[in-house]
């Protein structure tokens, strides 16, 4: 008689138990890989958005006029930054006043520039342009244009009218004026918005959804030894700009660059994953020029 082969039916119950417990924990494994790859995509996200946010920060901060940070738009402090980019060349020379008077150089409503031309718009610069006028002790105004007039009975000369915001500089030889743009960036933490505003014109925001957005000012004497925030301005309710050097302990530090940490929620199963990007701009610097503090007109 021929033997007949095949399983028992409780080997088959204990095969589908077997069954069941490794694609039990196969599934387990499954979901636990997604949710650590959601969690990854997130992060990764979040990561990137923060990269965009200070390169187009960077971008702007490092071709700030030779290294300048300004009050307008907006005052310079913990969460908000102003500069001023150059639009023109090279810049104008500043002509002392007529009466020679210091004193009056700052009170004049107009600043004496030589040009080699003809016409007003050849010199390119307009009402309703801002202008920076540097001197050679690394002191700036910035100065809302109002008119550009030319000096009766002086060839090539012109005045470049700034009424109702008045110089705060002393004149210097070397003194030169730029026309320049003037933007800032600001973080409104009830809004977790990163605006931007160029001139006066309106608030444009650029980032959305950040829960962290703070500046640091690094000032650096020799042998790499380093403070920031230093004591003497105040960085949480701004009125103007840090200052550009220091003495502490006998020892000046310069302000050299800035530190941003900024942070945000990206949801992930549920769940928020919070993420926060560090990094460091360098301010620019010129051999000839450099802007110790930028004052504000009046």
């Amino acid at each position: 008689m021929r033997k007949t082969f095949g399983f028992t039916l409780l080997e088959l119950l204990l095969a589908l138990a077997i069954l069941a417990t490794v694609m039990a924990i196969a599934y387990g494994g499954m979901v636990q890989f997604m949710g650590f790859r959601s969690d990854v995509d997130a992060a990764a996200g979040a990561q990137a958005k923060l990269r965009r946010i200070v390169e187009v920060f960077t971008q702007d901060l490092r071709s700030a006029v030779f290294g300048g940070l300004a009050s307008t738009p907006y005052p310079t402090g913990q969460v908000s930054v102003s500069f001023a980019l150059i639009e023109g060349g090279a810049g104008y020379p500043v002509l002392p006043h007529d009466s020679g008077s210091n004193n009056s150089f700052k009170q004049a409503a107009e600043a004496k520039i030589l040009v080699l031309a003809s016409q007003a718009s050849a010199i390119g610069i307009s009402p309703g342009d801002y202008v920076l006028m540097v001197n050679a002790n690394g002191d700036g105004v910035i100065l809302p244009v109002t008119g550009v007039n030319a000096v009766g009975g002086q060839p090539n000369r012109w005045h470049v009218v700034h009424a109702g915001c008045g110089n705060t500089i002393d004149y210097t030889p070397n003194t030169l004026l730029f026309r320049v743009r003037t933007l800032g960036f600001r973080y409104n933490p009830s809004t977790k918005e990163l605006v931007y505003r160029e001139g006066s014109g309106g608030e444009v925001p650029v980032a959305f959804n950040l829960t962290r957005f703070a500046i640091g000012y690094v000032y650096e004497a020799g042998q790499g030894e380093v403070l920031v925030n230093p004591q003497g301005y105040d960085y949480a309710n701004p009125t103007g700009t840090p200052p550009f050097q220091i003495t502490q302990n006998g020892k000046t530090y310069t302000l050299r660059r800035l530190s941003l940490v900024l942070g945000t929620e990206t949801p992930s199963r549920g769940r928020t994953v919070d993420r926060v990007y560090t990094s460091q701009v360098e301010l620019s610097s010129n051999t000839q020029y450099q802007v110790r503090r930028i004052l504000p007109c009046r």
